[in-house]
């Protein structure tokens, strides 16, 4: 018994070195791609990258503001017109407000190369009648959803605003997966 035992081991641990060892690609080299498919997604969809955001309605149709988190942003509403000044302490976003999202999430990866027509979606929280549940997080709270999220909100900082997104995965939802997505994004601020 203990020699099947030992064997069995054995034959465990050598699997897992042979596993370990097939697998070659460092971080390094998946960070590397991840940025690789980023610039290749601004060259397909002919985006303009810039380093200053623009008034809410100076905004180019493929103008994304990057960053220094490596958020791409596009405003493409800005949301809740503001009226009276006294409406502005009423519908921008605070520390700890509830901020509902509604978003659609995209494969940013070249369509040809995964035998998939345009822009892939994966994810489509867009409205009730795709996605009946809401998600919600408290804005600044980092623990309750990811980086890139918070960020956008805190640009589009309007009730009903409306934006497009590229999140890298180290500001993304999954930290195991070096994979950049895409995404559009309408906020509700609940306060």
């Amino acid at each position: 018994m203990k020699r099947i035992s030992f064997l069995f081991l054995l034959a465990f641990l050598t699997l897992m070195f042979i596993s370990s060892c097939t697998d070659s690609v460092t971080y390094a080299q998946q960070l590397k791609t991840e940025k690789a498919t980023i610039a290749a997604y601004i060259k397909r969809h002919n985006i303009n990258v810039i380093s200053k955001a623009p008034r809410f309605s100076a905004w180019g149709p493929n103008d994304y503001l990057l960053t220094s988190d490596g958020l791409y942003f596009h405003l493409v509403d800005s949301g809740d017109v503001i009226t009276d000044i006294k409406d502005t302490m009423k519908i921008t976003v605070k520390a700890n407000n509830a901020v509902i999202p509604r978003y659609k999430e995209y494969i940013l990866d070249d369509p040809a190369s995964l035998d998939l027509p345009g822009d892939t979606l994966i994810t489509n929280k867009w409205s009730t009648s795709t996605y009946p549940y809401t998600d919600t997080f408290k804005y600044l709270d980092y623990t309750t959803s990811c980086v890139g999220f918070h960020e956008a909100v805190g640009l589009m900082r309007r009730n009903g605003a409306v934006a497009r997104l590229i999140i890298p995965s180290k500001i993304g939802f999954n930290s195991s997966d070096v994979r950049p997505f895409g995404y559009d994004l309408i906020i509700k601020i609940q306060k």
